[in-house]
This record gives structure tokens, sequence and C-alpha cells, in this order.
């Protein structure tokens, strides 16, 4: 389980609620926050917050500006929407929460809540990577669900078959977030989950042409690229 977990509300029997719902789930650390500015502050001293439970409307800034800032802060904290008001959900969803909770939730509901946290995190049997749609909308999609990755300047464009989805990490970071679950770099601008590759056709430059499982479209390795997908292929036949 989770050694801190930061709860921001401005009702201090809320926090008390949700501190002793989290102990008994197993939290080693519940550190408390009543507002944007004190939460952010306690993100900023201590690295080893992976989990942020928000509360939407408080004094000053709100909630869903937090979720925000904290995104810009750190993409590895997970945030769960804890609130009163069921009707900022979507926005909530959009700014990259992994879970919605409506007060008054119970204790299964939280354990249900870090569970999704630990299954985007990667602690739990499925491997997730937040990205986002074309309308803007942020989600998880599972790694074994990734066809490929294609670099986007300082980002990445992630390939399924139901098309492109926006990541903001760099190609070079989700080579080393990816490359322990099968992902290889075969392209300066393309990392392709080798679980997906259906046929590999070499072609007369040295190069290799890779056919799909699902229906996509068909990349090119470089040189360089070909030589390691060799090796590679080599040393999972040894």
């Amino acid at each position: 389980m989770f050694k801190k977990v930061l709860i921001t509300d401005d009702e201090p029997l809320a926090l008390d609620r949700l501190e002793r719902m989290l102990i008994k789930l197993g939290v080693e650390q519940v550190i408390r926050a009543q507002n944007y500015y004190e939460a952010l502050s306690r993100l900023k001293e201590d690295p080893e917050i992976r989990v942020a439970f928000l509360d939407i409307k408080m004094p000053g800034k709100t909630g869903l500006e937090l979720a925000e800032d904290i995104s810009s802060l750190n993409r590895e904290i997970v945030i769960i929407f804890q609130t009163a008001y069921p009707d900022f959900a979507l926005q909530g969803f959009k700014v990259g929460a992994v879970d919605y909770l409506v007060k008054p939730y119970t204790l299964e509901e939280v354990q249900q809540a870090l569970e999704r946290a630990r299954k985007f995190l990667g602690e739990g049997e499925r491997k997730y990577l937040q990205v986002e749609t074309t309308s803007g909308e942020k989600r998880l999609v599972q790694f074994d669900d990734i066809v490929y990755v294609k670099a986007d300047l300082k980002h990445s464009l992630v390939r399924t078959k139901d098309g492109f989805l926006f990541c903001t990490l760099s190609l070079g970071e989700l080579e080393k977030k990816l490359q322990k679950y099968g992902f290889m770099r075969i392209h300066r601008s393309y990392l392709v989950n080798l679980a997906q590759i259906r046929v590999l056709e070499n072609e007369p430059s040295g190069k290799i042409l890779i056919k799909f499982r699902v229906p996509v479209e068909d990349l090119l390795t470089s040189k360089s690229g070909a030589h390691l997908l060799r090796d590679r292929i080599k040393r999972l036949r040894e």
C-alpha cells in the first residue's frame, strides 16, 4: 500500500473521516491540507507523496485548478477527487483524475480508488499510461493495448487500434518507462510493442518492415533499429 497520501478539504471533520479510512486501509502517513496553497506546498516539500485526494470547492483556488498544477509539478502523482458535488465529475476526469468519490463515500469506495491508483502507477497486475483524446479528455490506456508510440516534438502520440492518443511524455521518457514491458525503439521516432508484431519483412535497404496484429499502418525501422531488432529476436529464441 502507499506510504504517503495527501488529502485536501476545507472541512476538518471531512479530513478526519478520510484520514481514518486511509489509515485503516494501510496508508502509513496521511498528510493534510485545507486549501490549494497548503496542498501545493506539501507536495513540493515531500516527493514521496504519490496520491492526492482533492476536494473541489475550497477557499481561493479550486481542486480542479490544483489538479492541473499538480500535473505540471509531477506527472506521476495520482489524483482522486472527493467532493459533495457530483456535477464536476466530467471536469475532474478531464484534468486526469483516476476516480471521483461523492460524499458520503464508503470505505469500500476509497479502497477501490486506491486500487485504481495502484494500477496507474504500475503496482497492480495491469499497467496503464495517461493519455489525452483529441477532445482533450484525459484517460488511461493499458500498455497491452498500445501498438506503437510516435515522437511528437517534445511529446508523443500513442497508437492503439482505435487511433492516436496524445501523451505529454517524450519518446525517450516512454522508452525508459516501457522497455521492461516489451517495448523497443526501432527508429528515432518510433517505439513498438513487440507483442503486437505479426510479421517482419526484410527490405533490400537492410531495414525491416513491421506489420501488426491489429489493422494499423505498417512501420519501417531504421538500419540501426533493424540490427537491434534482429539481435533482440535472436536472443528471445535462444
